[in-house]
């Protein structure tokens, strides 16, 4: 009886993976196939011929590689100053007593529950009269200002779970509170700063609306809004589009593989401590 509920648990899980991963299947498959199987009727699942053209056309005759470039200095400069500063918020937090501090975490979650749509008029307007529009200041300091109060969340629940007598016998050797963060606190909380900073990666890497609103110079897109110019008014360039997709979706990929474990410990710990 167990291993016939085993067995169709199996199956299950089975069928559920292949529904979740046939998109990113089909899309692999489609980047490969020549332009004229793309098209055949009726679609073949496996390419008859496998053509890398799409991908040689991507990175010669696109501006996929300025994008991609783009990407990686803006999703980079984005971790770093979201680390950053959370840490120091959620070192405070769960290490000194302040007035408000109840009132300021009470707006931090609130925060999170703010949707993204309500704010992109009001900051467009800000930047505008800043003089930031079509920067990469713009968008970084959006980024940061919409997935700080996520990071602060959940780097305060995991270094609640990290023990004040640290903190006090570092006092005693004559460690500085700064001091305490960087050399104690921060490697102690690895886990949650992996996780943390995964989640701003990805979530910065994926992100189109603030690049498309915020940014209109054609040198300046991210992959995601750069990828929208195999779009045009006399068609779809599938092709490229899928070549563009996987380049795309790869990075992101390989990452959360490597970090699979730090990633689902960090946030298991930051979700459930304190």
């Amino acid at each position: 009886m167990k291993g016939i509920r085993l067995g169709s648990h199996m199956l299950l899980f089975i069928a559920i993976a292949a529904v979740i991963l046939f998109p990113l299947y089909w899309l692999l498959v489609t980047s490969v196939k020549p332009s004229a199987e793309i098209f055949a009727v009726p679609p073949t699942l496996f390419p008859n011929q496998i053509s890398w053209d799409h991908y040689r056309s991507v990175f010669r005759y696109s501006e996929i590689p300025v994008y991609f470039m783009n990407s990686v200095l803006i999703t980079a400069i984005t971790v770093f100053i979201v680390l950053a500063v959370a840490s120091l918020a959620a070192y405070s937090m769960t290490r000194y007593k302040f007035k408000g501090k109840l009132t300021y975490f009470t707006v931090i979650l609130f925060a999170q529950v703010m949707p993204l749509t309500t704010l992109i008029v009001p900051l467009y307007i800000l930047w505008g009269k800043l003089e930031l529009l079509n920067s990469y200041t713009s968008i970084i300091l959006t980024y940061c200002a919409i997935l700080l109060p996520m990071a602060i969340w959940l780097l305060t629940g995991y270094f609640k779970g990290i023990p004040k007598d640290i903190d006090e016998a570092a006092t005693i050797d004559g460690c500085s509170s700064f001091g305490i963060l960087v050399r104690m606190i921060l490697p102690l909380a690895q886990s949650g700063l992996v996780a943390v900073g995964l989640t701003v990666c990805i979530t910065v890497w994926q992100e189109i609306m603030i690049a498309m609103t915020f940014v209109s110079s054609d040198a300046m897109r991210t992959l995601p809004a750069g990828i929208n110019t195999f779009i045009t008014k006399s068609g779809i360039q599938w092709g490229p589009l899928t070549a563009s997709g996987i380049v795309t979706t790869l990075p992101v990929l390989i990452i959360f593989i490597i970090f699979q474990k730090a990633l689902v410990k960090g946030l298991t710990a930051g979700a459930t401590k304190g």
